[in-house]
């Protein structure tokens, strides 16, 4: 009887080791898993909201009377409700030309970049080529 009770706790003893084997194997695995998750999603989100930033300015272009001020302002109140960080804002005529030389029926480009390492919570799980994302939306003026 003293013997089944032995081979019970060494049973007990491989079983747990067992499983903190697995766990030192599996948990590196999850960690990185949830990581490479947060961050793709936190990609997702900042390339979404850097395409409602340059929907938004291209409905202000559109407008009547709008100046490049008042696209800016518009792009502005997106991306920092979206608190995206280390933004840049252009404004030109499809050809490249200056916004002031613009007049009714041209042609408005509204591009919006964004550094992509600036905005991501975790760090670096998913590399980026470019480390910028750009999102770009034409409309007539």
């Amino acid at each position: 009887m003293n013997r089944q009770i032995k081979n019970r706790k060494i049973r007990g003893r491989n079983r747990t080791a067992a499983a903190l084997v697995e766990l030192a194997i599996c948990l590196p695995l999850m960690v990185f898993l949830v990581g490479a998750t947060i961050e793709a999603c936190d990609l997702i989100f900042l390339r979404n909201t850097l395409a409602t930033a340059s929907y938004s300015g291209t409905l202000e272009v559109s407008r009547s009377g709008c100046t490049e001020t008042s696209i800016r302002n518009q792009i502005t109140q997106v991306l920092e409700a979206g608190r995206i960080r280390a933004y840049t804002i252009t404004i030109t005529k499809s050809n490249g030309a200056s916004f002031a030389t613009t007049v009714k029926g041209d042609l408005i480009r509204v591009q919006v970049a964004a550094a992509s390492a600036s905005n991501l919570r975790i760090g670096r799980f998913i590399p980026t080529s470019a480390g910028t994302i750009t999102v770009q939306a034409i409309a007539i003026r």
